[in-house]
């Protein structure tokens, strides 16, 4: 009783900080769409797009490995293995660099965004990584509370240097791309500079060090870039069909549908260390009550999309100017989307676990094919809701593989649990 109200409440620190990050930006809304046309919102949402995409790639992922690293700081050289991870991240930014200025042509067509402003969503990605690989050591070492001061902190600087920007220089969308770069290279100092203060960096880092953090984090680029078309490429379709109005307008809704996200990475991140600590120890009951404990989660995430999805209308309403009505119709479907993706957080684990990486960036990359297809016929035929159908349809197939992935890896009780006396 005791672990599972400490695992309650460490959930709860999590949530308050993802909704710290992710509700000002829903909070910024009101305002945002008010100040910038539908057109200016969609650049804005597509310079975020491309951090996230140059993020699969720049620190190749390696500080989820340092996270898992942790566990074996007592008998393993931690803090050379950091250095390590950062010494990936400035060989792979400087990598991503020169493949942006290699393809600019394509890239500035494709995105609609200037040169100078793919440079500095590239910086923008390694800046992140940084913050996530401090984020990721107070995870493991149980420290939410750390993890949501560094978290809100960049939140907050986030939202008062895009509104400075925009409403005071009047800067538009660049005043919003500005804020994120802004505020991301600001905490991503603060971030290394703990991180040295922490005595969790020392160099020289060793060979088998980057070998080690190398095998980990680079079968996740193709897991983590078809996540990210999974994720993106609608944003990317519509643009190339609709305009970038057309994007501004679907970003809305994702935003109102975000609710869905936050309680589930924050539920996921209090959740993976106790599982990855519970299933180092073979107990058929704690199993039971493990997956018990998720199939009660998937319910109540499938519940909660459906509220998001009832009061959505209203709330977009209240929240957008008159030139973002279009995404009310879109919003049930991004729910669905999020509820699926939260499911997915809850199997992936066990992979992870087993260190089936390669397995999974298979499963990711079948996955964003099937979004892919499904995105190119629904968005012609149904526009702006054809692009959230389709995501719900690559994050349920996400789900259902990583599912039976997961009992490939690590079986658990899943069909035994489901009986009243097993």
């Amino acid at each position: 009783m005791m672990r599972a109200r400490r695992l309650a409440g460490t959930a709860l620190v999590y949530v308050a900080a993802n909704g710290i990050s992710a509700g000002l930006p829903f909070l910024m809304m009101p305002v945002l769409t008010r100040v910038m046309s539908p057109a200016e919102y969609g650049l804005a949402a597509m310079f975020s797009v491309m951090v996230a995409i140059f993020s699969a790639v720049t620190g190749v992922n390696t500080y989820g490995a340092a996270g898992m690293r942790y566990f074996d700081r007592n008998t393993q050289d931690f803090p050379r293995f950091v250095a390590g991870c950062l010494v990936i991240l400035a060989a792979s930014t400087a990598a991503v660099l020169a493949a942006v200025l290699l393809l600019a042509p394509w890239l500035t067509r494709w995105t609609q965004l200037p040169l100078l402003w793919l440079a500095v969503a590239v910086v923008v990605s390694a800046a992140q990584f940084v913050l996530q690989l401090q984020l990721t050591i107070w995870q493991s070492a149980s420290q939410p509370w750390r993890y949501a001061a560094l978290k809100a902190a960049q939140a907050v600087l986030d939202a008062v240097a895009s509104l400075g920007l925009v409403l005071v220089l009047r800067a538009g969308w660049e005043g919003r791309a500005g804020g994120i770069a802004l505020a991301n290279v600001l905490v991503a100092l603060a971030s290394l500079a703990l991180l040295v203060a922490s005595r969790w960096v020392r160099f020289p880092t060793a060979r088998e060090d980057l070998r080690s953090a190398l095998r980990f984090g680079t079968p996740l680029v193709p897991h983590i870039a078809s996540g990210m078309v999974l994720a993106m490429f609608d944003r990317f379709l519509i643009g190339n069909t609709l305009g970038m109005a057309g994007v501004g307008v679907y970003m809305v809704a994702v935003q109102v549908g975000m609710a869905m996200g936050l309680v589930t990475d924050a539920v996921n991140r209090a959740f993976a260390p106790w599982l990855v600590s519970s299933i180092k120890q073979r107990d058929d009951a704690r199993d039971l009550r493990i997956v018990r404990f998720t199939y009660g989660y998937f319910v109540v995430l499938l519940l909660t999309a459906a509220g998001v999805a009832a009061f959505a209308a209203p709330l977009l309403d209240l929240l957008t100017g008159s030139g973002y009505a279009e995404a009310a119709p879109a919003i049930p479907y991004i729910a669905l989307g999020y509820a699926f993706g939260g499911m997915y957080y809850m199997v992936t684990n066990y992979v992870f676990y087993a260190g089936r990486t390669g397995a999974l960036a298979t499963v990711t990359f079948v996955s964003g094919a099937v979004n892919v297809v499904a995105a190119l016929i629904l968005v012609r035929s149904n526009g702006l809701v054809g692009a959230a159908q389709a995501a719900v349809i690559g994050k349920a197939v996400l789900f259902a593989a990583t599912w039976w992935l997961s009992d490939r890896c690590h079986p658990m009780p899943w069909g035994r649990a489901l009986r009243r006396r097993a």
